[in-house]
């Protein structure tokens, strides 16, 4: 994780070249050389120029990222599935797609991509991009088809497909545990057919990356119950794109539990 040195805010409209203001821009280049910060993050989305422009104002080496990169990274480091992190590098080569393009522009204008916030220039960073993206969509077909099939069959031993929707950290893997009886069943039940792990369950943003489905009794009707990735606001759609392998856990059930903190 990160360690905050200090926290700058802003009130104003958006500037289109950095985001913020450029006096503000200046403030914050002055604070990180007074707490030696090597990382500066915006709790909002930077464009890649915006991106480009913000790190020529700081000093030699510092990074920028925004909201989006800080919540890839927090994925990264959960993913423990396959799929998930199938998913988690989808969505990484997608938000990175947009900058290897502009890094490009801004080496065919002799400027300097790979100076503070961009990175380092690759010509043929953009094709192995889209190649990457492309492999990894079959991967996830073929692992949805594989989902669908035991959806199916789930659905024909009797059992009434539940899923568990709300924000991140609203209380979601709580309610599995509550909700559940013995049996565990996660997304990788075929590999591991005697797993007993439970839903992981802590204070924290973004505990459940994949899925966890456990069976339930719940009015006399046979029940399995899903947990599933957790909300958050303001996503741009290619990021809820990448996660569409576990969504649709959420979208073709039997049901949708919204869990409300």
């Amino acid at each position: 994780g990160y360690a905050v040195r200090e926290v700058v805010t802003q009130a104003r409209k958006e500037d289109p070249a950095f985001h913020f203001g450029e006096g503000k821009v200046e403030t914050i280049a002055e604070r990180v050389v007074a707490t030696d910060a090597t990382v500066v993050i915006v709790d909002n989305e930077l464009g890649p120029y915006q991106t480009f422009n913000v790190g020529n104002k700081l000093p030699e080496g510092v990074r920028v990222i925004d909201r989006f990169r800080l919540i890839l990274e927090i994925f990264g480091q959960r993913a423990q599935t396959r799929k998930a992190q199938l998913q988690v590098e989808l969505a990484e080569l997608r938000y990175e797609l947009p900058r290897a393009e502009a890094k490009a522009s801004l080496a065919k204008r002799d400027e300097r991509p790979g100076f503070m916030g961009l990175g380092e220039y690759d010509e043929s960073r953009e094709r192995d991009i889209k190649s990457r993206i492309s492999r990894i969509r079959e991967k996830l077909e073929r692992i949805e088809k594989t989902d669908q099939h035991r959806r199916e069959q789930r659905r024909e031993s009797g059992f009434d497909l539940v899923a568990l929707a709300g924000y991140t950290n609203a209380g979601k893997s709580t309610l599995l545990r509550r909700l559940a009886a013995d049996l565990d069943v996660d997304e990788n039940e075929d590999t591991h057919p005697d797993i007993e792990t439970t839903a992981e369950s802590e204070d924290r943003l973004f505990t459940t990356l994949g899925t966890t489905t456990r069976k339930a009794d719940i009015d006399r009707r046979d029940v399995l119950v899903t947990d599933t990735v957790g909300f958050i606001s303001d996503l741009p759609h290619w990021l809820v794109e990448s996660f569409k392998s576990t969504l649709d856990s959420v979208y073709l059930a039997d049901l949708v539990l919204l869990v409300v903190d």
